[in-house]
């Protein structure tokens, strides 16, 4: 699925970015942290710390559409905690699966780390395993079972899952500067990326002029698809007749299809498995586009006549792991971020939340839970111990001691009456 140029810029530059941001801000990060204690504790010598201890044993599994990059970066993660790794790679990647099970052989033990390959029978038994915390990346079909099979050993999890990631564009988005973003981040991978947007909510008397564009930005960086190696294939051919089902279905409902395919290549005949950019207008609750992640490059337009409405169907639709806004007016820019749930959201772009090894990632709702990547990934896969420095003088401690003085029981009923008048 993976081209030279992307592959060298994800699964290299990104993964060597990820593990160097862990490495330049790990001494910080270990450092305890100190916690405010009352005043009067404190000046009398009491003090309190939290202390990041590793786990022991952190389990990921990666999947097949970024098996490199995701492998990395739970890695990075668990190490920086300073944990031992298993990492489950993906079935449907064997060649690469094979590749990272040989590149951490080559520089780890495997008293540090174990690359566990195999089929679905494998990932479940890899799934009951009592490690001390699970990292899944992958459907929420699938999370439902690992999910199930970690409550056995009560083991935590983080679930980095998927949905369907709306666009809302405001009356004030810069039309080409928008489309040309959007093209840019929907194609990239061919729609095969988590974060990837799956539909637009676009007012009602821009949605032909965004289409229009949309059209022309994507045929201005693919003017031909079988034969561009900037390009991405889709990965097997059970997917590629699933978006083809997803397109079909659409327009047997009544959907109007646009087919971007500007050279005009007999595409569905190739065994090339190149998906052309589709976008759909005049989609309906009841099409399976408007039901599924799309997870490939189809792009449904939906129009709206006030903001609200967007807002409202957007709110009517499972947590999204990905929300983006387009538009100039900052207050309708803090309007939507307030309104919208989802697990990271952007401002006048599409995707490239990915590319910030700073921010923490995650989904809500049936988009995911818990948060990894930089910092957030070292806290995720540390034990947050607090330690409690009790007072040198026993004096004070020695009050709270029975036989309680009439003194010490009158302070205490005075101080109840005293909340009992506050409210």
């Amino acid at each position: 699925m993976a081209l030279p140029h992307s592959t060298r810029t994800g699964d290299v530059v990104g993964a060597v970015a990820a593990i160097r941001y862990n490495r330049d801000h790990l001494s910080k990060w270990m450092e305890p942290v100190p916690v405010a204690l009352p005043a009067a504790l404190e000046q009398a010598g009491a003090r309190a710390e939290v202390r990041y201890q590793p786990l022991g044993v952190i389990g990921a599994i990666v999947p097949w559409n970024g098996p490199v990059l995701m492998g990395i970066l739970a890695a990075a993660g668990a190490f920086a905690a300073g944990n031992r790794l298993m990492l489950k790679v993906p079935e449907g990647t064997p060649i690469t699966s094979a590749l990272i099970a040989r590149m951490f052989g080559a520089f780890f033990s495997p008293e540090e780390t174990v690359v566990v390959q195999g089929d679905v029978a494998v990932g479940a038994a890899f799934s009951r395993l009592r490690f001390d915390h699970l990292l899944f990346t992958g459907s929420a079909a699938t999370a439902r079972h690992v999910a199930k099979a970690a409550a056995e050993n009560l083991v935590p999890v983080t679930l980095e899952l998927g949905g369907r990631n709306p666009v809302i564009m405001g009356r004030t988005a810069d039309i080409p500067s928008m489309a040309a973003r959007l093209a840019t981040g929907k194609m990239a991978s061919a729609g095969q990326v988590c974060v990837s947007p799956d539909y637009i909510l676009a007012p009602r008397e821009m949605l032909r002029d965004l289409l229009r564009e949309l059209e022309v930005q994507a045929a201005r960086l693919y003017p031909a698809l079988l034969d561009n190696e900037d390009y991405t294939a889709i990965a097997a051919p059970g997917h590629f007749a699933r978006l083809r089902h997803l397109v079909e279905d659409a327009r047997q409902k009544g959907a109007e299809v646009t087919v971007v395919n500007p050279a005009s290549e007999p595409l569905w005949d190739s065994t090339a498995r190149k998906f052309p950019l589709c976008l759909l207008t005049g989609v309906t609750s009841d099409m399976l586009v408007m039901q599924e992640e799309t997870f490939g490059p189809i792009l449904s337009l939906i129009p709206y006549d006030h903001l609200n409405e967007a807002l409202v169907h957007v709110a009517g639709q499972p947590g999204p792991l990905s929300a983006y806004y387009f538009g100039n007016d900052e207050q309708e820019q803090g309007h939507v971020v307030e309104r919208v749930s989802a697990g990271n959201m952007v401002i006048n772009d599409v995707r490239c939340q990915l590319f910030h090894e700073q921010l923490p990632f995650g989904g809500v709702g049936m988009s995911g839970s818990g948060r990894y990547r930089g910092h957030e990934g070292f806290r995720t896969f540390s034990n947050a111990k607090t330690v409690l420095h009790q007072m040198a003088d026993d004096a004070p401690l020695a009050l709270q001691r029975p036989p309680f003085s009439v003194a010490a029981r009158d302070a205490v009923r005075a101080h109840i009456e005293a909340l009992g008048a506050t409210n």
